[in-house]
């Protein structure tokens, strides 16, 4: 017995380690044993059965990628219908070789799209091509009940439908002239025609204009419940070799990919022809692209090529070079075809040609740890900088920055042992990439000290005598979905922010500048004597700056131009605020301002129609008409928040999941031994079910207060009111308690019906608190203690109240000890975090609460220390 428990406890650690699925997916794989999968009796070449065999691409692709998580598949075989039916009945787990459309998506969880299909219709021999969906109009099409090609059709009434059951049925019809056209995937059409020999058949134009129906890949979809079985999937797809689907590909469809692509004859003979491409990259520049020791392509790029290799068929091979500037020599002498990641410059254009930009990334300086934030670049003035030799980036800082001494170095590693040797004064890179190296090469004498105010934006760059492949590398970076490019970033660059953004500062400036305004325009001839003084002013704003009169533009500043993407102001004059804001923000605007809200979330609007989110504030001179209106640019700040919310929300189930493990043992417990009773024909008494059913009652009480208490912290509203510590700190153990239990680590709270009153923000002490408390926790977990502990105690004096968290982790390193609260530093791997905890925790307290935090080493480990006032006064 104990040899059968050892096993699978291996397995999923083997699995948990190789494929990353979390503690909740591995438990799910543990009790669920087995899935029940839809099969489809007649949809080859991707879903059918032969004698009661469930056979086709999708089902080998199912049992390829789950083969290591010891999931065994069952299969149901019914007709289609009756399978969507199943699914939302919950008769089956999943159903597969599904289109993904508005409609369903309101009910079921899609996964990562596994087979990318051109739908194009399908017509006679003899028959006129079909370019536009008008040309079906007053025809007769076959569609099939519950497939995604009726929800495109029923938007056209012009169209005559005939519903068929199956594909074989529609194709009949089609070739015996009772339908005029059909539509379907290339790959099934192609495959019905020749092997069953529709020979007055042929393949049409793709379908064009499907207005939001996408049919173009097919997906695995369970129902939004069970949506953990699409991650478990997605994971291990993801850890499924090119090789082992290539084959797979080959084997259904007779070629190594099916690609969404559309190519012309001169690019298909290319790819046919030529089959590999030489390519070069950086081979030290992670987390963008490098060579590992084996010397294999890693990185983002990496990722990006693989998707390139599944949509063309074409093989990128790896061409080693010792440095960025070899791969550039390796360009202008024939022996590499391209290079993956390129900033285009005009001096490139001798020998490149360029793709789309596909990466933006901002530029950053590294220092050592007693250079004071940079906020400008200026202010460099003549100071050496090291940056790797021939990276494109460096004309850009040179136009911007003249004054810049760049000293050109091979590689990030040696960048940065001269900043750290005194020799330079900072190393300027990608924010990741520098992230990146100062956590893998623990480099904690250094830090990131200020943003450069240009980004580098990359290509891909192929040989001038390449001009075939530099439209066929356009084409297949075109065809990148956002889902896809997301994916990639996420594997490779880790943001965990753990709070809202603190904009006190950016709002100080904004008020500064505004009454400087203010101060100007009182007096319309002062604004019109110093006008060029005031011009100088504004520009040297962060944020836009538009002032209008009577409704018109009259200026803006340069920050303006380059935000809304004009030429320079006077492009802009005369304009009216309207063509600044997006169309579903306007209303919104209107509102807030009515009701006197002054610092407005908005969708802004640039001169090509593009869309970003921007903070908006206004400023009104009504004796004179103006108008002041400052902006400042937040999607990157957006693009955090949407990066973090499934981690935050992941450490909120794993607090709940800790605190619902023992009572849903209870309930097993107790419902399985009135059903073992049962089972042995003993018959229960009343006494004995009434008692049991009071303890599952009881229980659930339990669980829906659980509930109750997280979702009262999540929603609660950061505002000033005055509460009682009591209650905060019984909230905060009431969400670490279990996660503690868990580890075995006590927790001795101290703190004792402590119900004085003290004026706070709501929800900001109860953040830091967690945030220590999780960070003692981690800390006990890496050093292995025996006997763990986290002790609470609280002091009181007249004006303040000291908050103490003591652990028994040994402490902090003393060199390292004053770093703990600065942005970026951590000593965790990049998969834990980017060192913005601790410094989001310092800025709570000391900024938003008026407080001070800081830590001291003890005897048992380190103990931190929260002073707090009573008052805001």
């Amino acid at each position: 017995m104990i040899k059968l428990l050892f096993i699978p406890i291996l397995f999923l650690n083997f699995l948990f380690a190789n494929n990353k699925l979390t503690k909740e997916e591995l438990t799910y794989i543990e009790n669920k044993k087995y899935i029940t999968v839809s099969n489809e009796f007649d949809y080859e070449p991707y879903d059918f059965n032969r004698n009661g065999r469930a056979l086709g691409y999708s089902i080998d692709l199912l049992k390829l990628i789950l083969k290591d998580t010891n999931l065994e598949i069952r299969y149901s075989s019914k007709p289609w219908n009756q399978l969507l039916k199943d699914l939302d009945d919950e008769k089956i787990d999943l159903i597969h070789t599904i289109y993904k459309t508005k409609e369903r998506e309101k009910t079921m969880t899609f996964s990562l799209g596994y087979s990318k299909v051109i739908q194009s219709y399908i017509i006679r021999e003899n028959e006129k091509e079909i370019v536009d969906i008008e040309d079906l109009f007053s025809k007769k099409v076959g569609i099939s009940k519950g497939w995604g090609e009726e929800e495109f059709f029923k938007k056209y009434p012009e169209i005559d439908l005939v519903y068929l059951d199956n594909i074989e049925d529609k194709l009949n019809a089609l070739s015996l002239g009772k339908i005029d056209a059909i539509i379907n995937s290339d790959n099934v059409a192609n495959y019905y025609i020749k092997k069953y020999g529709y020979n007055n058949l042929k393949i049409s134009n793709p379908v064009k204009n499907v207005e939001g129906v996408k049919l173009d890949d097919h997906h695995f979809a369970t129902l939004k419940k069970n949506s953990i079985l699409i991650s478990i999937i997605d994971k291990s797809y993801d850890n499924t070799s090119i090789e082992e689907i290539e084959k797979l590909n080959k084997k259904w469809f007779g070629k190594n990919s099916i690609s969404n692509t559309i190519f012309n004859e001169k690019e298909k003979n290319y790819i046919n022809t030529r089959k590999s491409v030489n390519l070069c990259i950086d081979p030290d520049w992670l987390p963008y692209e490098s060579l590992d020791k084996n010397g294999n392509h890693i990185g983002l790029s990496a990722d990006y090529f693989k998707l390139f290799t599944q949509e063309s068929g074409l093989i990128f091979n790896t061409i080693k070079t010792e440095s960025w500037s070899q791969s550039i020599e390796y360009i202008k002498d024939k022996k590499c075809d391209m290079v993956s990641f390129i900033t285009h410059t005009k001096e490139r254009e001798k020998f490149f040609n360029f793709t789309s930009s596909y990466l933006k990334i901002p530029i950053v300086i590294a220092t050592k740890l007693d250079i004071s934030f940079i906020d400008d670049f200026k202010n460099l003035e003549n100071r050496k900088i090291a940056l790797v030799k021939d990276y494109g980036i460096a004309k850009k800082l040179k136009e911007k920055y003249p004054n810049l001494n760049i000293e050109y170095v091979d590689n990030i590693s040696e960048g940065l042992s001269l900043v750290a040797k005194g020799k330079v004064f900072g190393y300027v890179d990608s924010f990741a990439t520098i992230s990146y190296a100062l956590q893998s090469e623990q480099r904690i004498q250094l830090k990131i000290a200020g943003e450069a105010d240009i980004y580098w934006n990359l290509s891909a760059g192929v040989r001038k005598d390449e001009p075939i492949l530099v439209n066929i590398i356009q084409k297949l970076i075109d065809d990148i979905s956002a889902e896809e490019k997301q994916k990639i970033f996420n594997n490779w660059i880790v943001i965990k922010y753990e709070k809202g953004i603190n904009y006190s500062l950016i709002w100080k400036i904004l008020l500064f500048f505004s009454i400087i305004f203010l101060l100007f325009l009182y007096k319309q001839y002062l604004m019109r004597k110093s006008i060029n003084e005031f011009s100088q002013l504004i520009d040297s704003t962060m944020e836009a700056i538009l002032i209008f009169k009577d409704n018109r533009l009259i200026n803006s500043n340069e920050s303006a131009v380059k935000i809304f993407s004009f030429i320079d102001k006077n492009q802009m004059k005369g304009l009216l605020l309207d063509e600044f804001i997006s169309k579903e923000s306007k209303d919104l605007l209107y509102k807030q301002r009515k009701n006197n809200e002054e610092n407005i979330e908005i969708l802004s609007k640039r001169k090509d129609g593009t869309k970003f989110y921007a903070l908006f504030k206004k400023f009104t001179l009504k004796d004179k008409n103006i108008n002041v209106i400052s902006l400042i640019d937040i999607t990157h700040i957006k693009q955090l928040e949407s990066q973090t919310k499934q981690a935050q929300m992941g450490e909120m189930i794993e607090n709940i999941a800790h605190q619902w493990r023992q009572p849903l043992s209870s309930i097993s417990t107790i419902s399985s031994g009135i059903s073992l009773n049962i089972d042995l024909g003993e018959k229960p008494k009343y006494e004995s079910i009434s008692e049991d059913m009071n303890k599952i009652v009881d229980t659930t009480k339990y669980l829906s207060n659980t509930i109750d208490t997280f979702r009262n912290f999540l929603k609660e509203r950061k505002e000033l009111r005055d509460v009682v510590l009591h209650d905060r700190l019984k909230l905060v153990i009431s969400i670490v308690t279990d996660s503690l239990k868990s580890r075995h680590i006590l927790l001795k709270n101290n703190i004792k019906d402590e119900n004085f009153t003290f004026t706070t923000i709501v929800g900001e002490l109860d953040q830091v608190l967690i945030n220590i408390i999780n960070n003692a926790k981690d800390a006990i977990k890496e050093k292995d203690i025996k006997e763990p502990w986290i002790e609470l105690n609280l002091e009181k004096n007249e004006k303040n109240f000291l908050i103490t968290i003591e652990d028994n982790a040994k402490g902090i390193p003393e060199n390292i000890i004053d770093k703990i609260f600065d942005p970026y530093f951590t000593t965790k791997h990049k998969s834990q975090g980017t060192g913005l905890g601790l410094h989001m925790s310092y800025k709570i307290v000391t900024e938003s609460l008026r407080g001070k935090l800081y830590v001291q080493n003890t005897n048992n480990g380190a103990k931190f220390f929260i002073e707090i006032p009573y008052t805001f006064d």
